[in-house]
């Protein structure tokens, strides 16, 4: 069995956002639009250090973070979440430290970076960055951002699903025989199944689905304890059964986001 988590109510799309340091073309609030590769990318005097003020207006509880889409090669020198009341960070409430993941990983698969942690209900949340590679900051771009609460099911699903990678690529020949290749970013798919064997399960699963449906995206960690950042994948579900047996089991199919 496999420990399975879904990120989908995401606080961070209606918050407020202020950022320290932001490219006039790629501003913070492309954070909040779907696309992971709308992204949003720093500038200024000291590009390398921004931070990201994330209003919620009122308290919210917070329990996970998590990151997709980043192009900092190595581990910033500060990478951290942090909460307060007001907007004054001189000596924050709470403070989560985030650790660096490479993106891609040795593999290619697009990684992310995710913390699930103990809740903390603040106003004010700010992503603080450090991020010197050299002798020089430099700029860094960011592509979307959850944060919130997840959902974990108690029963957890099977292995017995099926992954796979595809390859959209436009393979061709022209008139004189020579191969012709539009290659296009590959995806990941994946379809699973598990029981929600109480009815307060299954109608949390259909909070879930009745929010979400096919068409908005979220983050679902097929297997958090052990792989939380090479089987975390941004995405859409693509089918939805529910079958009607002793008790109810519930078959997904969900498609990467490129």
């Amino acid at each position: 069995m496999s420990n399975i988590r879904f990120f989908w109510q995401n606080l961070f799309d209606l918050a407020a956002l202020t950022a320290s340091s932001q490219d006039a073309d790629f501003p913070a609030a492309n954070l909040q639009n779907p696309l992971r590769t709308k992204v949003y990318k720093t500038a200024g005097a000291t590009p390398g250090t921004a931070n990201l003020v994330i209003d919620h207006l009122t308290a919210k509880p917070v329990t996970a973070i998590i990151l997709a889409n980043y192009d900092w090669a190595g581990a910033p020198g500060t990478l951290n979440l942090e909460f307060n009341a007001a907007d004054a960070w001189g000596a924050p409430s709470a403070t989560e430290a985030l650790t660096w993941v490479a993106t891609p990983d040795t593999y290619g698969n697009p990684n992310v970076i995710i913390k699930v942690f103990a809740s903390k209900s603040y106003r004010y949340n700010r992503l603080n960055v450090v991020y010197s590679p050299g002798a020089v900051p430099t700029d860094w771009q960011l592509g979307r951002i959850f944060l919130g609460t997840c959902f974990e099911p108690i029963n957890h699903y099977d292995f017995d699903g099926e992954e796979s990678i595809v390859d959209p690529s436009f393979i061709g020949e022209s008139v004189g025989g020579q191969q012709l290749v539009d290659e296009i970013t590959k995806y990941r798919t994946k379809s699973f199944d598990f029981p929600a064997e109480t009815l307060a399960q299954w109608l949390l699963f259909q909070q879930m689905f009745n929010s979400v449906g096919y068409s908005r995206d979220l983050f679902v960690a097929f297997d958090f304890d052990n792989y939380p950042n090479a089987l975390t994948m941004y995405g859409k579900f693509t089918s939805l059964r529910q079958q009607d047996d002793f008790f109810k089991r519930i078959e997904l199919a969900f498609k990467e986001s490129r």
